[in-house]
């Protein structure tokens, strides 16, 4: 099998990735089992990509909105404070992928409900999470999902952002595939004080600190972070690349998997029903692919 070095600017991560890596035989299924299509971490990608559960939210005019991380066939986690001011408009707005076999897959999923805790409040950090449910599973050789993180945040931990520059269009131009780079984490109570009461660590949450260089800043609305192959944060509402010197704030996933889990067993339950109606046409029919070239990547 031939390797491939990616070697990203100072102060990111060198990662191996793979120029062949694993294809799924099948597309993930509403019943796919979360265990059998499980990330393996940055050794094993997919391909020429961080992994098949890295997603973004894309507004119905091709815009991104949050990234997103694939959870189970059905769900995806991102920041309630990034996905709030769409939550109620969500006509157009889909997930994609940024693993794929090919340039012209058209590959997506439609959002049907978005569920926040009852305790968030927009511009707050604390319980910055969301699950986005989608009408049906994203398609995909690819596609895969992402384990929720098991390891305690502690000060000192060297661990892996992910962002694609929507959030820094002042700094950097805005790519169509992610960017990675290594944060360390803080002590918040050093974080607090660099905030001069403009932001503040909440219980759910942690901070990191940024690449000296904005440019190597990866820090997007709802952009997952992660430790091995786990997710352990999402980026929360917070100081912008603009400034690396103020630290970037994200949400603790070990502190909120409970609400993410209790979201998961309600679907499954049939406690929490669909807000749309089922979709009848395929997706490929209602929004037929772009015409651009079918080249292998």
């Amino acid at each position: 099998m031939v390797y491939i070095f990616l070697l990203l600017t100072v102060g990111a991560t060198l990662w191996l990735l793979q120029a062949g890596g694993k294809v799924y035989q099948n597309d993930i299924r509403f019943r796919t089992r979360k265990s059998r299509r499980t990330w393996k971490g940055p050794d094993e990608n997919t391909g020429h990509n961080y992994g098949g559960w890295l997603m973004r939210v894309v507004n119905a005019d091709g815009t991104s909105i949050c990234g997103a991380s694939y959870y189970a066939p059905l769900l995806l986690i991102t920041s309630a404070n990034c996905i709030h001011p769409y939550r109620y408009s969500l006509e157009g707005t889909s997930v994609e992928p940024t693993a794929f076999q090919n340039t012209c897959e058209n590959i997506f999923g439609l959002i049907d409900t978005v569920y926040t805790p009852d305790e968030f409040q927009y511009l707050d950090q604390y319980m910055d999470i969301a699950v986005i449910r989608l009408r049906r599973p994203i398609k995909g050789k690819l596609t895969e999902f992402i384990r929720l993180c098991s390891t305690p945040i502690t000060v000192g931990m060297e661990m892996t952002a992910y962002a694609w520059g929507f959030d820094s269009l002042s700094l950097i131009l805005q790519a169509s595939d992610p960017r990675n780079g290594s944060v360390t984490v803080l002590d918040p109570k050093y974080c607090n004080k660099m905030y001069d009461n403009l932001f503040r660590v909440s219980k759910t949450s942690f901070c990191v600190k940024h690449p000296k260089k904005r440019s190597n800043c990866r820090y997007d609305g709802g952009a997952p972070l992660t430790y091995g192959a786990e997710l352990c944060g999402v980026v929360s509402h917070g100081p912008l690349c603009s400034d690396t010197s103020q630290p970037g704030i994200y949400t603790d996933i070990n502190l909120v998997s409970d609400f993410i889990r209790d979201v998961e067993s309600k679907i499954a339950s049939g406690i929490y029903v669909r807000k749309l109606k089922p979709i009848i046409e395929d997706q490929d029919r209602m929004f037929p692919p772009r015409p651009i070239s079918c080249e292998e990547m």
